[in-house]
């Protein structure tokens, strides 16, 4: 699985630099009210990360970002070990 990119944890958002085939650019990953994270660049909103359950402690987010900047897969997955966050794609 790829390595899209790495998040550290700022303030109550994560921020990092996402490098796919089409973009590279910092990405914000901000919770709304419902525990979804939605993907930003520049402040303008790019897809969204869904809270998927974990039996091993470990947080993880399916995350969906829009075709021109993930263009080689339909998701990737987000996952969260204590301060650094990890973007992959899924296969």
């Amino acid at each position: 699985m790829p390595i899209l990119g790495t998040f550290l944890k700022d303030g109550d958002c994560l921020t990092g630099i996402i490098r796919t085939s089409t973009t590279q650019a910092r990405l914000t990953f901000a919770s709304d009210s419902e525990g979804i994270l939605i993907a930003s660049i520049d402040g303008q909103p790019v897809g969204h990360a869904e809270p998927r359950p974990s039996g091993d402690g470990i947080t993880c987010f399916v995350v969906y970002l829009h075709p021109d900047i993930l263009p080689d897969a339909p998701f990737a997955a987000l996952v969260v070990k204590g301060c650094i966050s990890i973007l992959t794609t899924i296969s």
